[in-house]
């Protein structure tokens, strides 16, 4: 599929069924990285306090922002020179707790 569809939310809509999603995501979209596990919260803050819903911002636009690739691959193409794709695991939209429910927002 194209930028024009949501595929990380149709992703969380398809989740029960036997599929999988491949599609482009826009360039400036904010997504959210797993939050911490209570073991690497405590490592981080050993002083303490309230534990985060969400972890880091994963900016598209910023690379800084991105942690170690969990797969890459490169390809030579014959018209584009070398292509290169990276992934990571569970990476998501932010989310908010609202009413609650778990929903995706709109905004970064």
């Amino acid at each position: 599929m194209d930028a024009g569809y949501d595929v990380t939310r149709l992703a969380w809509v398809l989740r029960d069924l036997p599929v999988e999603l491949v599609g482009r995501v826009r360039g400036d979209r904010v997504m959210r990285l797993p939050k911490p596990s209570p073991k690497e919260y405590a490592l981080a803050y050993p002083q303490g306090g309230r534990p985060p819903k969400q972890g880091k911002e994963f900016r598209f636009a910023k690379p800084e922002t991105w942690p170690e690739a969990a797969v890459t691959t490169v390809t030579d193409t014959a018209n584009y020179g070398k292509a290169e794709a990276q992934a990571w695991d569970r990476v998501h939209p932010r989310v908010a707790w609202g009413r609650g429910r778990l929903e995706e927002c709109a905004g970064p």
